[in-house]
């Protein structure tokens, strides 16, 4: 069967992001002819797309629907914009292509997104390795198969509970699925994964949902030879774990940096970090091992935030990180916080502050980026039940934005500091303005 594996196009010029669930899913569709296109890497999307659905003909076209926008509230643009001229082109140049979608973005809004894109056949819900193939056996029948969402006399229906790959048995991506070249300009634009599934299960986090609270770890053997793999036939320099953390569990990122140092590896890589876990010994192991960026998202600064966002750490935790940052010399640090978290005080608020001033002027070079943002509220989070109770946002609200307008109301700030709220809609505001009136 001709299968046709399609990133969705953001709409705008952005820093493209390697398809790596399109590779992960072309490498479990050895039985199929397969191509693969990410429209953020053409200079021409849509005409591009038509060409290639007209010279192919798929039978199948599988669209990967990543993010719903990009969850920033200074720059509120939503990627969904794009979803029905996408679907228009498919019809157009393969009328008698099936489309399923799938991808986070899709599996966070699925009922929702069915319903609002009828020229949507077929939605493939959380990870696809095993569904979708399975799925392609026999397109008539998709009751058949777990995890599937299709229509059935005018009504959008569920087959029921997704099949959840054994990720460490799946085989490696299809690197060769998509050009790398438009990747490889910076660290954190070609993903690898040392493992799926995230137990931390913070208040606004959707990888729980997404993929579970038990880890499902790769060989580190494996890991390694990617890399090596990536780096000598690809030319691949640089790479970001895309681990929601990667130094949990533990053992197991230590095992992987060491079997890096063990088969010199000798590629620089990225990864998030939690600050609980991170020790001196460890940072000292990921450096020897290649690490040069290490992340971080505290997301508050006061222990009464951290708490509410449930998050396993307190500020001492921030804190010593803060002082391994600026004792260490080689990697550089970057910090996420939200501007205005739950619980925050004023008192807190101006901590923040005074952390950000000290960190930018003592780390300097050091200082990959400080991040400061607001909360996007996702449906089936504990940030959403808090932002309802609280009158953030009414219970009956559409979670689903189809313009940047509507994404505006989405964001969490809360509500106990008024002031704080203000400024940073003040400042977001100029930020936007800035951006329109930008030559």
């Amino acid at each position: 069967m001709k299968i046709f594996l399609l990133q969705s196009y953001l709409g705008r010029l952005e820093k493209p992001m390697y398809p790596l669930g399109l590779a992960y899913l072309a490498a479990c569709l050895n039985d199929h002819e397969v191509r693969a296109l990410d429209m953020n890497v053409v200079s021409d999307p849509y005409g591009e797309l038509g060409r290639q659905l007209k010279s192919f003909q798929p039978e199948v076209v599988g669209l990967s629907l990543r993010n719903i926008d990009t969850t920033q509230q200074r720059d509120p643009f939503v990627y969904l914009s794009t979803l029905i001229p996408t679907l228009q082109a498919i019809r157009a140049n393969a009328p008698q292509a099936r489309c399923v979608i799938g991808g986070s973005g899709f599996s966070i809004y699925a009922q929702a997104l069915m319903e609002q894109f009828p020229d949507i056949d077929l939605g493939v819900f959380l990870e696809a390795e095993v569904s979708f193939p399975a799925l392609l056996k026999d397109l008539d029948h998709p009751e058949a198969v777990p995890g599937v969402y299709f229509r059935s006399h005018g009504r959008v229906i569920f087959s029921g509970q997704s099949l959840i790959p054994d990720f460490g048995a799946l085989p490696s991506p299809r690197w060769d699925i998509v050009d790398l070249e438009p990747y490889k300009k910076e660290y954190d634009l070609i993903g690898v994964q040392a493992k799926r599934g995230c137990g931390l299960r913070c208040a606004y986090c959707t990888y729980y949902f997404l993929n579970g609270s038990h880890y499902r770890l790769r060989d580190p053997e494996k890991i390694a030879a990617e890399i090596i793999e990536l780096n000598r036939r690809f030319k691949v320099e640089q790479f970001m774990f895309v681990d929601s953390v990667f130094n949990i569990p533990a053992d197991h990122a230590e095992k992987i940096c060491r079997e890096f140092i063990r088969q010199k590896v000798n590629v620089p890589w990225t990864a998030w970090y939690n600050e609980r876990i991170l020790t001196d010994d460890f940072y000292k192991l990921a450096y020897e091992a290649g690490c040069r960026h290490f992340i971080f998202s505290p997301d508050a600064f006061s222990d009464r935030s951290l708490k509410l966002l449930k998050k396993n750490l307190r500020v001492k935790d921030i804190l010593k990180v803060y002082e391994m940052a600026r004792q260490q010399n080689g990697a550089r640090f970057a910090f996420n916080f939200f501007a205005n978290p739950p619980g925050q005080t004023y008192r807190d608020f101006f901590k923040l502050m005074w952390f950000w001033l000290k960190v930018r002027f003592t780390l300097r070079e050091k200082l990959y980026y400080f991040g400061l943002n607001n909360i996007r509220i996702e449906p089936d989070t504990e940030i959403y039940r808090m932002a309802v109770e609280e009158g953030v946002i009414a219970s009956d609200v559409n979670m689903l934005p189809l313009t940047s307008q509507e994404l505006l109301p989405l964001f969490y700030s809360n509500p106990g500091t008024p002031l704080i709220r203000a400024y940073f809609r003040m400042f977001d505001g100029l930020m936007r303005m800035k951006k329109l009136i930008k030559p």
